[in-house]
């Protein structure tokens, strides 16, 4: 009979100990899902807020104006390429 009452016992612990262990599982799999969720949401607003758009916005708040030409510097002798002029106050 104790062989018998301590086998029915270690069952229901080990019972017990899986079910523990299950809802942890299930705990922490709604917290993985709820992690990757908001990753996703950070990647889509990083994603606007490297749009070509919101750029120039940002750029025009921080007082930036649109170039009226480009040229490229040479470095070697020093000289101007391309046809560069000044950006003006209105752009």
């Amino acid at each position: 009979m104790a062989i018998l009452a301590g086998a029915l016992l270690s069952a229901l612990l080990l019972n017990t100990s899986m079910a523990s262990t299950a809802y942890a599982k299930y705990d922490l799999s709604n917290q993985l899902g709820q992690l990757d969720q908001d990753a996703k949401d950070k990647q889509a607003d990083l994603d606007a807020m490297a749009s070509p758009e919101h750029l120039a916005a940002a750029a025009g708040a921080l007082g930036m104006v649109k170039t009226n030409g480009t040229g490229w510097l040479r470095l070697s002798d020093g000289s101007v390429q391309g046809a560069p002029e000044p950006a003006g106050a209105a752009g």
